[in-house]
C-alpha cells in the first residue's frame, strides 16, 4: 500500500508582542498625568476593554505626544479591534522613538499583513531579526515564506527561529509541515514528535504527528495516534479525513 504525501493540518499560532509596563503608581491619581492615563489602559486591555483604553492612550498623548509606550499600546489595542490601518500608525510612531524595539516591528509586521501589505511586513520581520534574532521574526518569516512555497528559506527561518526557543510548538509544527511538503518525512516526524511531547494533548499536533507516520509508513503507530485522537477532534471537515486515512490503512 502506498499513501504518498498525507494532508497535514496546519497549526499556525500567531503571537502579537505587547508586554504591559509596569510602572510606579503616580503620587497623586492626576487625570493630568500621562502615566496615569496609559495605567488605565493597561487595566482596561486587562478586562478586554479596548475602546476604553484607545480612549485613555489617545488622552495620554494628547498630554505627551513622545509618550512611546503609550504607541506601543495604542497599537496593540487597535489590532484588538481590527483597525489595523490605525494600529499600523500608532507603530510606525513607536519605532520613530524607539526603531531598535523588535518585538513592536514583529507587530507592524503582523498588522501589514492583515492589511495586505506583504513585502512591507517582510520587510519589519527582517528588521526585526536584524537586530536581536528575535525568534518570532523567524518564524514570522518562515510562515510568510511558506505561505509563497518558498521552501527553502522557510525552513531556513524556522530553523533560525527554534535555534532561539526551541520549545515553541507553533515553529516545530510548521517545521514539521516544511519538511513534509520537502519529502523530508523522517525529519518532518521528528518535529512533530518535539511538538507533541511539550503540548501532548494539542489536538492538531497529534493529528499531524499520526499523519507524518503514515508518510513515514509506521502505519500501526499512525493507526493508534489516530483513533486515540479521533474522538476529540471537532472540525467535521477534519475529521472526515481522519476516518479517510483510517481506512486506507486497514485496508
Amino acid at each position: 500500500m502506498a499513501i504518498r504525501n498525507a494532508f497535514l493540518v496546519m497549526l499556525l499560532s500567531l503571537s502579537l508582542a505587547f508586554c504591559a509596563s509596569t510602572h510606579k503608581k503616580p503620587a497623586a491619581d492626576s487625570e493630568k498625568s500621562p502615566q496615569y492615563q496609559y495605567e488605565k489602559a493597561v487595566v482596561a486591555l486587562r478586562y478586554n476593554l479596548p475602546d476604553q483604553a484607545i480612549e485613555y492612550l489617545n488622552q495620554a498623548l494628547a498630554l505627551d505626544f513622545s509618550y512611546a509606550q503609550a504607541y506601543n499600546l495604542l497599537g496593540f489595542a487597535h489590532f484588538q479591534q481590527k483597525n489595523f490601518g490605525d494600529a499600523a500608525a500608532a507603530y510606525q510612531k513607536f519605532l520613530e522613538l524607539a526603531p531598535n524595539d523588535s518585538k513592536a516591528r514583529v507587530s507592524l509586521g503582523v498588522v501589514y499583513e492583515e492589511l495586505g501589505k506583504v513585502d512591507l511586513a517582510e520587510e519589519e520581520y527582517k528588521k526585526a531579526d536584524g537586530i536581536d534574532g528575535n525568534p518570532e521574526a523567524g518564524y514570522s518569516l518562515a510562515k510568510l515564506y511558506y505561505g509563497q512555497k518558498k521552501l527553502e528559506p522557510a525552513l531556513e527561518y524556522v530553523a533560525k527561529s527554534l535555534a532561539k526557543n526551541n520549545r515553541s510548538v507553533p515553529a516545530l509544527n510548521l517545521q514539521g509541515v516544511i519538511l513534509n511538503q520537502m519529502g523530508k518525512y523522517a525529519e518532518a516526524l521528528a518535529s512533530f514528535q518535539n511538538a507533541v511531547r511539550i503540548d501532548p494533548k494539542d489536538v492538531n499536533l497529534n493529528v499531524n504527528l499520526g499523519i507524518a507516520y503514515i508518510n513515514n509508513k509506521e502505519f500501526a503507530r499512525a493507526r493508534e495516534i489516530l483513533e486515540k485522537i479521533l474522538p476529540k477532534v471537532e472540525d467535521p471537515v477534519l475529521k472526515v479525513k481522519i476516518n479517510e486515512y483510517l481506512k486506507l490503512i486497514k485496508e
